[in-house]
């Protein structure tokens, strides 16, 4: 799924991808400030590509030692987010994309013990919908889990 080789990437550095949108303060993905939260931070290559690394607690678990799905679908979702995101052009709101629609590949363990690399990209843009791909990485930089999706930017902050 990945549009480049894995290595290309161990050669490059991203930057450090602030995330400059309202109405995800306590985001359990990305907030800072949700402590129950994965407490996500981004960086992004100079192709455009989004990254993030994290290594989960244990409590995040399916099986003992494995990654539980809903929470590798929650890291692709939100570096997926991010990703689209900013694919916004600068005379657009800040207000937050939603997923629209994902789908999961699950193609073998993610492990706890390790820290885990997601990866996404946009592949098109039509109209109000924004399309990206992403890529759940182990610590070896194998593919464990892939995902593509659809999302639209909030026309207002839900109350």
């Amino acid at each position: 799924m990945t549009t480049s080789p894995q290595d290309y990437y161990r050669q490059l550095t991203p930057t450090p991808y602030p995330l400059e949108r309202s109405g995800v303060e306590q985001c359990f993905g990305c907030s800072t400030s949700n402590d129950n939260g994965l407490g996500l931070t981004f960086s992004k290559y100079d192709d455009g590509t989004i990254e993030t690394r994290h290594l989960t607690d244990q409590h995040h678990c399916g099986f003992d030692t494995v990654i539980h799905g809903g929470i590798q679908a929650a890291i692709l979702d939100e570096v997926m987010g991010v990703a689209a995101q900013g694919s916004l052009g600068d005379e657009t709101s800040d207000l937050a994309c939603a997923t629209a629609e994902m789908n999961l590949r699950y193609l073998r363990p993610a492990f706890l013990a390790k820290e885990v690399t997601a990866r996404a990209w946009v592949i098109d843009v039509d109209g109000r919908d924004i399309y990206v791909e992403g890529v759940l990485l182990s610590s070896e930089m194998v593919e464990v889990t892939t995902a593509n999706s659809r999302w639209r930017q909030m026309r207002y902050e839900p109350k």
